[in-house]
């Protein structure tokens, strides 16, 4: 059985709440056009809350719904992230573009609290955790502070394309966007942005889900390629 619940991407991603996806699930694999349609949808609705800031009905409400994700309790506030990979994935960059490149430090640090979790006496653990060949460079190019403006010319050898093409997406889109574009949508994703997030009452198993898309054969990063960074 499983139960559902409707929540903020700023409440997901708070507290000890860790989200990982095994090795036997797919990596990310959303291209060009994918990540496009998101932020388009996002800077979209984020610019038609802002038209109706009168209503007093709406703008305390949720108003952009990025779909449904599944996980199964793993415990102490971690999660095995079932369904929803692509998506969580491209919040998450996009959070670390946004911390990256607004100026005021004390909204710095709240956004990378929501990409790491930071606890007394604990290791820095991320947020997120990708599958193994995706996560070393995920943590090397995105969830450091300032790593998102740090971007390598060419790609290092074993980079994740998809990932690579998606980070470049969103570094064109941030380049685009005032202090005031930063913090607007920023602000809408993580107060009027929510999933439909389905906790499954049994234990993850790891089991592979459906087949994966198709997706370019590279070769996987070894540690040394990267200092791997949020670990």
């Amino acid at each position: 059985m499983k139960r559902a619940d409707v929540v903020s991407v700023r409440s997901l991603f708070s507290g000890g709440a860790r989200y990982r996806t095994g090795p036997a699930r797919p990596g990310f694999v959303w291209g060009p056009a994918e990540v496009a349609q998101m932020v388009v949808d996002l800077e979209n609705s984020a610019r038609d809350l802002g038209d109706d800031e009168g209503d007093d009905e709406t703008v305390e409400e949720a108003r952009f719904y990025l779909g449904a994700i599944t996980i199964n309790r793993l415990g102490h506030g971690a999660f095995a992230l079932v369904d929803g990979q692509q998506r969580l994935t491209l919040v998450q960059m996009f959070l670390a573009f946004a911390r990256d490149r607004i100026q005021h430090a004390g909204d710095r640090t709240r956004l990378d609290r929501l990409l790491v979790r930071r606890a007394i006496a604990r290791p820095p653990e991320p947020r997120l955790r990708l599958s193994p060949e995706d996560h070393a460079w995920f943590a090397h190019f995105v969830l450091p502070p300032g790593a998102t403006t740090r971007l390598p010319p060419t790609p290092p050898l074993g980079s994740p394309r998809y990932l690579l093409l998606a980070a470049r997406f969103l570094e064109h889109t941030f380049a685009a966007y005032s202090q005031d574009d930063i913090r607007r949508i920023t602000c809408f994703l993580l107060d009027n942005t929510a999933f439909v997030r389905s906790v499954a009452e049994t234990h993850a198993s790891w089991a592979p889900a459906r087949p994966a898309v198709a997706r370019p054969v590279v070769a996987t990063p070894q540690p040394s390629h990267y200092l791997v960074a949020a670990e």
